[in-house]
């Protein structure tokens, strides 16, 4: 699983505070780090990041955003 599937998957959970998750995730995770690194240097909402990162590397997000819309989660 890819560091975005996992915070995804995380957040969807519903378990704690997202940027805990996040933060929690990043810090155990090399690749997690450099992702939350480019979001916040590329000056981009986390959702239009998720979307373009998803989109480059070929990640379906759609599966999860529609399992996040069925729970009643926003994104």
């Amino acid at each position: 699983m890819n560091p975005m599937q996992q915070m995804l998957m995380q957040a969807m959970s519903g378990q704690g505070n997202p940027q805990q998750i996040v933060e929690q995730i990043a810090s155990q995770n090399p690749q997690a780090r450099a992702m939350l690194n480019q979001m916040r240097q590329s000056g981009m909402s986390p959702q239009q990041f998720t979307m373009q990162y998803a989109k480059q590397h070929g990640i379906d997000l759609n599966p999860m955003l529609e399992q996040m819309k069925r729970s009643g989660m926003k994104f």
